[in-house]
């Protein structure tokens, strides 16, 4: 026999919401260590079932589309982008197709040939910071992602068109996912966005469709490739996949790269490790993704940080067809988030979880590889399948930072904080300290 699923404690009115919105899975963890692997919260006027721990993880890994599904949910991004085949909305067999269509041009190879025309970018973007300067990080971290990705990915350079794809893209993820309130997408300031930045999508088409196959690119792949009818991409569909690669530019590699700095620069041994691997390599003349895969002090680094900082660390669905799962009856017609992040934080998967330690995932100990215990990009067969480029772009970039540039905290015991911005992020206001350009010093 079932029983409720328990409720978890909260405020009147706003119920659970400012647990949710200060650190939500540090939150989920507490909850799940309290109420088990099933428990319900509160926001106002919704009540949400949350389902958390190992068993949960596997449940995401092993139940199908029959029974848990995003379309239901994520309606409202095909609406604002005008497409019924937008990736993140598709449930099966249709996600499926689509995502090997476009997996080719959306892996960590697709930086491979850009890597010196991306280092002499960061190179460029360094060059003028002086001693005692103040750098606002996120800005600086959004703007190269976003244009090392435009150009690696799709030929085209971002300029004047950053601002629009930024307030695009972070509105449509926090209205159409982050179950921000839809009226913001009415709001002319979005509008206004949405048009430019359709513009600049539809130019990169032309310009690639006015010479076809020159590049070789993502762009190029999309305009040979066919939707499930057979037919080729056009209209918004064709927009629509054009865009893809920039919610990565924006939502998740300049996040996870402020927090990667952030932690080197807390921890002096830790950054003198990491640039010594790297000052070796650059030493070589060689930069390649295979020498940028061998700075394990650097990818464990940034392997913690995508463990300790999860940005996407639970994910919803619409339950389809009701199940059994911790002794409850999940029903079907509801929506439920699987906190996929809560394993980051269990001391019987990672000793110490709340300790930055790039020494779990080296071998032996290879904490991260036991199934369902490392979710930083979903599980299963929905795991971002732009992952392993997002991962060489967050190392290239700190790579070339920390061998560049002489950086600190605003002071020693300066403490990150956390901003929703409409996904977890390091607060817009972090900034960092130039001490100077390192060859400057070593001379």
């Amino acid at each position: 026999m079932t029983h409720a699923i328990p409720l978890v404690k909260g405020l009147p009115f706003l119920g659970n919401t400012l647990s949710l919105t200060g650190d939500a899975i540090g939150f989920m963890t507490r909850a799940y260590h309290e109420y088990g692997p099933v428990y319900r919260v509160r926001v106002p006027g919704r009540e949400i079932t949350i389902l958390a721990g190992l068993d949960a993880n596997h449940l995401l890994i092993n139940l199908g589309s029959d029974y848990l599904q995003l379309n239901p949910i994520y309606g409202k991004l095909a609406e604002e982008t005008s497409s019924d085949i937008y990736l993140p909305t598709l449930d099966e067999p249709q996600y499926s197709y689509y995502r090997r269509m476009i997996k080719p041009r959306l892996s960590r190879d697709t930086l491979a040939d850009y890597l010196p025309q991306a280092i002499d970018l960061i190179n460029a973007t360094t060059a003028d910071w002086q001693p005692e300067q103040a750098v606002r990080v996120q800005d600086v971290l959004t703007r190269l992602c976003i244009e090392i990705i435009s150009r690696s990915a799709e030929n085209t350079e971002v300029g004047d068109e950053l601002a629009s794809i930024i307030f695009f893209t972070n509105r449509l993820i926090g209205s159409g996912v982050a179950f921000q309130p839809a009226f913001l997408l009415k709001l002319p300031d979005y509008q206004r966005a949405k048009r430019r930045f359709e513009a600049f999508l539809q130019r990169i088409v032309d310009q690639h469709a006015a010479q076809p196959g020159a590049h070789d690119d993502y762009v190029d792949l999309l305009l040979k490739s066919t939707a499930l009818d057979g037919q080729p991409l056009r209209g918004h569909d064709l927009l629509a996949y054009v865009h893809l690669p920039f919610v990565n530019g924006v939502a998740y590699a300049p996040r996870l790269s402020g927090y990667l700095l952030y932690e080197l620069l807390r921890s002096p041994e830790l950054l003198a490790k990491v640039r010594a691997e790297v000052d070796a390599v650059f030493a070589e003349g060689d930069f390649t993704l295979n020498a940028l895969r061998k700075m394990r002090w650097l990818y464990g680094a940034c392997m913690e940080v995508l463990r300790m900082y999860p940005v996407a660390g639970a994910l919803p669905r619409y339950v389809a067809k009701s199940f059994e799962f911790g002794g409850q009856t999940i029903e079907a017609g509801q929506l439920v988030f699987i906190a996929t992040g809560v394993t980051h934080f269990l001391p019987d998967v990672y000793r110490d979880p709340y300790k930055f330690d790039p020494e779990r995932f080296f071998e032996p100990r290879s904490e991260h590889q036991r199934s369902g215990v490392f979710a930083p990009y979903g599980l299963g067969s929905r795991t971002c399948l732009s992952a392993g480029m997002g991962e060489a772009l967050i190392m290239l970039v700190m790579a070339t930072l920390v061998h560049k540039v002489d950086l600190a905290l605003p002071s020693p015991d300066y403490r990150l904080k956390t901003q929703i911005a409409p996904i977890p992020g390091p607060h817009k206001n972090f900034t960092v300290k130039v001490i100077g350009q390192r060859e400057r010093i070593a001379v």
